[in-house]
């Protein structure tokens, strides 16, 4: 069913109990059908969105607070981005950019190298998920330094991939009973600035690079990755200024 933006009234509008009717059957036919591992936060099926509005199976409209966990923050079924959809998989569904490019893959890494900060030569590649990416750039960095340790901090979160789940400092939901995890991973305090009392962002940065310095040594650091924005493991973002000297220093940085 293809529903315009526009025909959608921008509003929370309830005409059943939530979970309505409609939602409970479906709900239980997901017992029946789906994977225990796949949790539901809120048993309530989405028939049509847009803009900042969830339609549920049984009229209800809500507002869509979580985004697709921050995935559609220029609003759902948004004209350009259908638009942009539609007329590539009218062109073609996939290639396989490896086997036989195309120009959009091309244009992706074009506009990442124009956003990311730096005047130095900027490239990209391109993959399914954040676990993927950050698998890839731990990859790249190993082989690039020929050194093996990662720095990550507290409160981050990475993925839910062996690896990245190393990574992610949070146990639970994350982690419980899926060790043993990737090694050569080490962990280090982040600027809290909620928690840190008198400690600047400088001062944490300070802190951290002395740990790393002394615990694990900069010649044996392929990368530190940092979540500029925590929102899973710790909702707060470290101040600018706990960055630059990783940036800026002797240690390789994966991302910032």
């Amino acid at each position: 069913m293809t529903v315009a933006l526009q025909d959608l009234v921008q509003e929370r509008r309830l005409v059943t109990e939530l979970p309505g009717p409609r939602s409970k059957e479906l709900f239980a036919r997901r017992q029946a059908a789906v994977s225990n591992g796949v949790g539901t936060t809120f048993p309530v099926f989405i028939e049509r969105a847009g803009g900042g509005v969830l339609v549920d199976v049984d009229g209800n409209s809500l507002i869509d607070l979580g985004s697709g966990i921050a995935v559609v923050s220029v609003g759902n079924s948004a004209p350009h981005v259908v638009e942009a959809v539609t007329d590539q998989v009218r062109a073609f569904t996939h290639t396989c950019f490896m086997v036989t490019p195309y120009e959009g893959y091309v244009e992706v890494c074009e506009q990442l190298a124009a956003v990311t900060p730096g005047t130095h030569a900027k490239k990209s590649a391109l993959f399914n998920s954040g676990s993927e990416a950050v698998e890839n750039a731990v990859k790249i960095a190993r082989h690039a330094t020929g050194r093996t340790a990662i720095v990550v901090f507290d409160h981050a979160y990475h993925g839910r991939t062996n690896l990245t789940m190393a990574l992610t400092a949070k146990n639970m939901p994350y982690k419980e009973g899926f060790g043993p995890f990737a090694p050569e991973v080490y962990r280090v305090p982040m600027s809290y600035p909620y928690r840190d009392g008198d400690i600047t962002g400088a001062q944490a940065a300070k802190r951290a690079i002395d740990i790393i310095t002394t615990q694990v040594g900069a010649s044996n650091v392929a990368a530190v990755l940092i979540n500029r924005s925590r929102a899973r493991a710790a909702s707060s973002c470290p101040p600018k200024a706990s960055c630059r000297p990783s940036r800026r220093g002797a240690l390789t940085t994966a991302r910032c």
